[in-house]
């Protein structure tokens, strides 16, 4: 079993409500037929930045792959984070794949 889980933040970074490339990632996952399930976690990070402290509130999606579906699901998923980034307004969007970080851009 392969644990996948995509971070995609609620507001832009001008602080507007980016809730339609929620929507839009939750539209294509329906159409996915190796996604069977997920979780949604609502979170709240921290950044600094020298003086400038930044809270991020965000969704973390967390999907569980069986081994036979795992490549594909894993493009289809790269795919729909690099649309939801364009749509967010996101310079990236963080997945982490069985712990290990990956940045997505909008490509």
């Amino acid at each position: 079993m392969i644990n996948v889980k995509v971070y995609i933040p609620l507001k832009d970074n001008d602080g507007n409500c980016v809730i339609q490339a929620h929507n839009d990632f939750l539209q294509s996952l329906k159409a996915e037929p190796r996604i069977t399930g997920f979780t949604i976690t609502e979170a709240i990070g921290h950044w600094f930045d020298d003086d400038k402290h930044y809270i991020d509130n965000q969704r973390i999606y967390e999907f569980h792959l069986c081994e036979t579906v795992e490549v594909k699901a894993i493009y289809e998923l790269k795919l729909m984070c690099q649309m939801a980034c364009a749509t967010a307004k996101q310079d990236c969007i963080y997945m982490t794949i069985d712990n290990e970080q990956h940045y997505l851009g909008a490509e």
